[in-house]
């Protein structure tokens, strides 16, 4: 009978362990030198996976006269084996958490240029935003001039957002309120929530801990900043400009 070994290699037995331990099944009671042969595996190989494991409960041995007979225990001592990984990695994760605590906060900027550099910049941002976050920000406004790689570029960022069913608020300047409200040609993949206030600033989006600054002219440029101290600042003055914002 064939046996899926994967599900073993998933739980922790090396496949030296796994091969020694399924010829102990098929073997029953025996010497090394049958395993030995069955594996055809190394002597050296051969004892160190054995004393591994009946390290783990799951082989036994009795001593006849001068020789080590071996043969499994029962295979249920296989869950015994996965629980004891458990506990010890649930006794380990409290040190994992306080060791990464002290890592040092990521803070960078990065600075992209050019249409490509801006879909760049945008993905980048995106693809390190988990699925249903906040999209926030003061976009560069909505000119009616814009040209059809502009218009473009935002159908696939629109495209995209409404994939990673992001929830999106912009505040932006009264003065393109019409155009905001004319804002249809992109109508299947969602029309974000807008608000408005008499002035703000431009071309700020807040994605998680990145903070994406842009302008479209006279050519694209964007630049990331990486720093959740920044980004959560950002995140306050947002929140309380939207509740001050009229729709």
């Amino acid at each position: 009978m064939k046996i899926d070994t994967s599900i073993l290699e998933d739980i922790g037995p090396t496949n030296a362990q796994i091969k020694i331990y399924l010829s102990l099944l098929e073997l029953g009671e025996t010497t090394s030198g049958p395993i030995i042969k069955k594996s055809k595996l190394q002597n050296s190989v051969v004892y160190n996976a054995l004393n591994q494991l009946i390290n783990h409960g799951l082989v036994t041995y009795i001593q006849k006269g001068k020789r080590k007979h071996f043969s499994t225990t029962d295979p249920k001592n296989l869950i015994q084996f996965i629980q004891d990984k458990k506990e010890r990695v649930e006794e380990l994760v409290p040190k994992l958490i306080q060791k990464r605590n002290f890592i040092p906060e990521k803070q960078e900027a990065q600075v992209f240029k050019g249409w490509k550099g801006l879909y760049t910049a945008f993905n980048y941002c995106m693809d390190t935003l988990a699925t249903g976050s906040d999209y926030i920000g003061f976009p560069p406004g909505y000119e009616k001039d814009d040209s059809e790689e502009c218009k473009q570029f935002f159908r696939e960022l629109q495209k995209k957002r409404s994939q990673k069913k992001y929830k999106v608020k912009f505040i932006i300047n009264k003065k393109f309120k019409n155009q905001v409200k004319e804002y249809n040609y992109y109508s299947k993949f969602g029309k974000p929530q807008f608000k408005f206030l008499s002035a703000t600033p431009i071309g700020i989006i807040i994605l998680g801990e990145n903070i994406l600054n842009f302008t479209l002219k006279p050519e694209p440029v964007a630049v990331i900043i990486t720093s959740k101290q920044i980004s959560d600042s950002y995140k306050e003055f947002f929140y309380e400009m939207w509740k001050q914002a009229e729709k």
